[in-house]
């Protein structure tokens, strides 16, 4: 990238974060997460999972799930995070790791089955589906997405957007929108984001160099 996020930005809030749910094909054999694992020990590479692209969120949850389950499973990259969960649906893939937001209409309908989300705890628009550290202690991967400003913005400037920020998460209204998009508002001072940022930072060169991920 031209720029280097780390120093070229300074941190304001983060704003949203959101888990991913882990699902399978409503006809598929495996009902929970412990049976997707054991397949998948049972046959490295033989299964295979769909995602939006290299580096998108649902690729990265994906190979951060797969890193903390011991496993080797085989990635299909599509243009996008729908017509990951469109293939999924038809029976294409074996799973996907896709935004709630993106699976709840199919798997309230049926047509997907969610065998776990990736939260720290389970997530209210899914309260029956376990999460993932239920089955792999201490897991735990959100999306997120949070304002930053240029390098060198005036404190005051950078508080007086975070204070209007968190004043606008603060209405239920908006608390509503970013649930249905299976949301939840964070609102952390930039101290906060800052060191968050860094421990993301840290966290994935670790996931990415350790899973080999590239951009080809």
């Amino acid at each position: 990238m031209p720029f280097n996020p780390a120093k070229d930005f300074v941190a304001v809030t983060n704003v949203v974060r959101g888990a991913q749910v882990i699902v399978v094909p409503a006809n598929s054999p495996y009902k929970t997460l412990k049976e997707l694992i054991a397949a998948a020990q049972a046959k490295p590479g033989g299964l295979n999972y769909g995602h939006a692209g290299i580096g998108s969120q649902t690729h990265l949850a994906a190979e951060n799930f797969l890193q903390a389950a011991k496993i080797e499973v085989q990635h299909v990259p599509y243009k996008g995070e729908g017509p990951a969960v469109a293939d999924l649906v038809g029976g294409q893939t074996t799973f996907a790791t896709p935004n709630i937001a993106a699976a709840i209409a199919f798997i309230n309908s049926g047509k997907l089955r969610a065998l776990a989300v990736t939260g720290k705890e389970r997530a209210p628009q899914l309260p029956n589906v376990p999460t993932v550290a239920e089955t792999l202690p201490g897991f735990e991967n959100y999306g997120w997405f949070g304002i930053v400003a240029p390098a060198g913005t005036p404190k005051d400037v950078v508080f007086k957007v975070y204070r209007d920020t968190v004043k606008a998460l603060d209405s239920s209204e908006m608390r509503a929108r970013f649930f249905v998009q299976g949301m939840e508002t964070v609102g952390n001072t930039p101290e906060e984001f800052t060191r968050a940022m860094t421990t993301e930072r840290a966290r994935w060169a670790r996931v990415v160099k350790e899973r080999k991920i590239s951009v080809k």
